[in-house]
């Protein structure tokens, strides 16, 4: 069960940064070059090695991303708290937190951040759409490159962004998640769903 906190900081990070790399891309990189990320909802899907699986959740996104439209990079960083993380069960959250997370350990442990993103070539004027992108997720002091989909549809002067996508928590150098005998498979999805605003 400690492995919900363990996915979900990836995701989260991963999903805030594709989200708003969309709102950015989307909504038209000439009129506007900066966003800030305001509500959001994470949810990382964690199956289990018996069956079934458990999410974990997350309200806290945070970061600005600005768009150079000569590039298909985004500057800036996207991050979460990781010692917000909730899967339900107050003790399955101290174990994650406390023996896989590992939040105790310093700053590059208690937050996860998304990086690097890259969306490929932008288009400008386009309003909804769905795209591949990549990106660099810092978690449990590990750099790794994550890959997934996101889509954004504008809703009036903000962007509603949605991405999702797969990381492996041993590629993290966290280890197999496990109580009293049921463990966390090795892949976890992680979806995130925000809205962005320019910033004036």
């Amino acid at each position: 069960m400690d492995n919900k906190r363990t996915f979900k900081p990836a995701l989260t990070i991963a999903a805030s940064a594709l989200i708003t790399w969309f709102v950015a891309s989307g909504v038209g990189v000439a009129q506007s070059r900066a966003w800030t990320t305001t509500i959001g909802d994470v949810r990382v899907t964690c199956p289990l090695t018996v069956g079934g699986s458990f999410e974990a959740k997350t309200t806290a996104l945070a970061g600005r991303l600005s768009v150079d439209p000569a590039t298909t990079a985004l500057a800036g960083e996207l991050s979460v708290e990781l010692k917000t993380l909730d899967t339900g069960i107050s003790l399955r959250n101290q174990h994650m937190l406390d023996n896989y997370l590992e939040v105790q350990k310093g700053e590059d442990f208690e937050t996860a951040v998304l990086s690097n993103i890259d969306v490929g070539p932008l288009t400008t004027g386009v309003t909804d759409g769905h795209s591949r992108f990549t990106a660099r997720l810092r978690l449990h002091g590990t750099l790794q490159a994550v890959a997934g989909q996101a889509t954004m549809s504008e809703r009036g002067s903000a962007v509603r962004v949605e991405a999702s996508f797969p990381i492996r928590i041993s590629d993290y150098g966290i280890r197999d998640p496990r109580y009293l005998g049921v463990g966390v498979k090795n892949e976890v999805v992680v979806r995130v769903v925000f809205f962005a605003n320019k910033d004036s």
